[in-house]
């Protein structure tokens, strides 16, 4: 894309930004689609980090419950 002598200085770095922001929206639409077609809902798509993270300690709680006791077994404890 040639610069006209009316235009004001042309900076090719906005057209890379504007190609970056375009890929990044097709990635985001992409991840979306799969992240659908795996059972997600938008409402699980859409929650803020907040959100997600406050059902991921709970998980996390539970898992490592679970180790703790599983490591137990083995070492023979009740």
């Amino acid at each position: 894309m040639a610069a006209d002598a009316g235009d004001k200085a042309y900076d090719p770095n906005d057209r890379k930004a504007s190609d970056f922001e375009n890929g990044e929206n097709q990635m985001d639409a992409m991840m979306r689609e799969m992240a659908k077609e795996k059972g997600l809902t938008d409402a699980e798509l859409d929650a803020t980090p907040g959100e997600y993270e406050d059902g991921l300690q709970a998980t996390a709680e539970q898992w490592y419950q679970y180790g703790i006791e599983d490591a137990q077994k083995k070492l023979g404890q009740p």
